[in-house]
């Protein structure tokens, strides 16, 4: 969409027309830049990579126009790389999920349809817990597979949000001056995929890494795509409707 209203002047194509506003270079930069790094529960995943999406384009063909901001960037929110890559389909790592041995000797832990039932019920809206297993049984680490779209992205950033909240995320697991009790979480990205362990091995089976920007623009590509070929169906229809009426 065209976000230039005039030489100027613009608008941010991803906001409701009631709050459609001018805005000057930079103070577009500075709208978009703010929604999408916003971490404030009331902003959708969608709305926030669209925003994203719209500073990398900024930022790449428009940079040369400058002009001075009216407003300095609010700082309260905390930043988000544009560039970080997530894992996709979105997922999410479960680790220290308890364990015993069997008389065998076999490792044996919770289910993952449990796990998955217990994050239904908290909201999270997984499909799917996969328990990660090895030649010795149950190794304490799980995958949870979100829905592949963008309320699954808003489901496993407040799956991750909800454990970094109790102190159970991802710094909190890597820190190793204190025992570790109760499960850790969080969305998985490209350390975790590139990682040498179980974890980086199964993710690297079953998913690939992605940037938010990246995913918009596959998104974006594939509508594109979708809008040409209905019209080509409604024209092929069109002549197809034409050529009977001539007899």
């Amino acid at each position: 969409q065209n976000v230039k209203t005039s030489d100027e002047k613009f608008t941010c194509p991803y906001c409701p027309k009631k709050r459609k506003r001018d805005y000057m270079y930079k103070e577009l930069l500075q709208h978009a830049s703010g929604v999408g790094q916003s971490s404030s529960q009331k902003r959708k995943a969608r709305e926030k990579a669209t925003h994203l999406a719209l500073v990398k384009y900024l930022e790449k063909d428009l940079m040369n126009i400058d002009e001075t901001p009216s407003e300095p960037a609010d700082k309260s929110d905390t930043p988000i790389d544009s560039d970080e890559q997530f894992v996709w389909p979105w997922i999410g790592i479960v680790v220290n999920i308890p364990t015993s041995r069997t008389p065998d000797g076999r490792t044996v832990g919770a289910s993952g349809s449990k796990l998955r039932d217990e994050y239904r019920r908290r909201g999270f809206n997984p499909f799917r817990v996969n328990p990660l297993w090895n030649f010795r049984g149950h190794t304490g680490t799980a995958l949870v597979e979100f829905n592949k779209n963008w309320p699954g992205f808003d489901n496993a950033l407040a799956f991750e949000k909800a454990y970094a909240l109790e102190h159970h995320g991802k710094k909190d697991w890597l820190v190793s001056t204190q025992q570790k009790s109760g499960l850790y979480a969080w969305v998985a990205r490209a350390d975790d995929y590139k990682a040498n362990n179980i974890i980086g091995e199964h993710l690297r089976k079953m998913a690939d890494v992605k940037t938010i920007p990246e995913l918009m623009e596959e998104e974006a590509r594939r509508q594109d795509k979708l809008v040409s070929n209905l019209h080509n169906i409604i024209q092929k229809k069109i002549s197809s409707f034409n050529l009977i009426m001539k007899f």
